[in-house]
């Protein structure tokens, strides 16, 4: 990914898209008018990425693929979802038919490929659950899967809420990366920062103010200790939600699998020195940039995920972390290279698109490093093919 260096270097916004993100942005003020003239970066991700029918996620915004301003993995390859189909398989051995419920389903295209997939293999779930919050995405999944997979369109269902009680697995691709967060800034002698959203003259600025909460203050120690010498001014995200989102499905679970897939890094990796601005990165149509006050709602605000803190919360509910890996080793271990020569090789164009699809899957230098799977399960004791290859679990 390339960030671009400033506003200058990104494609014009259409008009209305700008009446879209000057709604928001007055939704943000009212935020601001009610809590003292300031916003946590945290509360100002919440509006701008989920306000209803505005923010970014749910809005008439064009998110997913070659015409929107990201493509996931599932986009890039049919293969991506058929390797994650052979783990749910797996999991179904132990388990028997059960259910499969996917966190923030995106365009619908990993929910089509899985279901095409497992039905390949007769072994479909009892029902494919989709939660995501978003009304105006779950129109457009519904549209999907009801235009390519019609047959299979009554085992799907769609969640307003997550279930209290579920038993099968889990599973989310790039939704713990969307997770507000909040901005902190470390300081000598633990006197720290946290940098807030405010307006000036008009436009929408940082500034810096005092901890909104002692749960920051407590993790900023833990990363001190982790790194004393972390240096004057060192700015970083600290991610609070994901205790709550992973408490809440953690509890859903009686038995079963959670399995995600996003980009991030363990905490000693994302403290790093090299990491000392921050690891927020905006997309507006496929152009990288770092301007997080820059067309709120409309461009995408999006955050590298600290592993360490989410395998912790999963342990502190009592789940068990059956891995850790890279995307690459993740793909291998569920079958890629003998689903790879399975494919058809009659019509060389597409062919060679599949090639390029699986090499920026898994090399290194694309998708295949820079992605990591965790996964975690309850009440299940068998090893899971997705982490056979290797398993760096020790790492968190």
């Amino acid at each position: 990914m390339g960030a671009a260096n400033n506003s200058e270097d990104l494609p014009p916004i259409d008009r209305l898209a700008l009446a879209n993100s000057l709604e928001v942005t007055a939704l943000l003020t009212q935020a601001m008018a009610k809590h003292g003239g300031h916003i946590t970066f945290d509360e100002f991700m919440h509006i701008a990425m989920f306000a209803p029918g505005r923010g970014y996620y749910d809005s008439m915004n064009r998110i997913f693929g070659d015409g929107g301003d990201f493509t996931t993995a599932p986009e890039i390859s049919p293969l991506f979802g058929q390797c994650i189909a052979q783990q749910i398989m797996q999991i179904m051995e132990h388990m028997g038919q059960t259910d499969v419920l996917e966190f923030g389903a995106g365009s619908g295209i990993l929910a089509e490929t899985i279901l095409l997939e497992l039905d390949k293999h007769e072994r479909l779930p009892q029902t494919y659950y989709i939660h995501d919050i978003s009304p105006s995405l779950r129109k457009r999944q519904f549209t999907r899967l009801q235009t390519n997979i019609p047959q299979l369109l009554h085992k799907v269902e769609w969640l307003n809420d997550i279930p209290t009680r579920f038993d099968g697995i889990m599973l989310g691709n790039e939704v713990l990366d969307a997770l507000p967060v909040h901005r902190v800034i470390f300081r000598r002698n633990r006197r720290y920062t946290e940098i807030y959203v405010t307006e000036k003259n008009g436009r929408l600025v940082l500034e810096e103010g005092p901890l909104s909460s002692v749960e920051l203050q407590h993790e900023m120690d833990r990363i001190t200790q982790l790194w004393p010498d972390i240096a004057d001014g060192y700015q970083s995200e600290i991610n609070l939600g994901v205790k709550r989102w992973v408490a809440q499905v953690s509890q859903a679970l009686g038995k079963g699998m959670i399995l995600l897939i996003d980009y991030g890094f363990t905490r000693k990796e994302y403290y790093q020195p090299s990491n000392h601005k921050g690891n927020l990165m905006c997309y507006f149509q496929h152009h990288a940039h770092s301007n997080t006050m820059l067309y709120p709602g409309v461009q995408d605000v999006t955050c590298h995920v600290n592993f360490s803190l989410v395998a912790e919360a999963f342990q502190d509910q009592g789940l068990n972390i059956a891995g850790y890996t890279n995307q690459g080793f993740f793909l291998a271990g569920c079958g890629l290279e003998a689903l790879y020569q399975q494919q058809d090789t009659q019509d060389e164009e597409k062919f060679l698109r599949l090639t390029r699809g699986i090499e920026q899957l898994i090399m290194p230098t694309a998708m295949g490093e820079t992605f990591k799977v965790i996964g975690v399960t309850k009440n299940i004791t068998q090893d899971t093919i997705g982490f056979s290859v290797s398993n760096l679990k020790d790492w968190l």
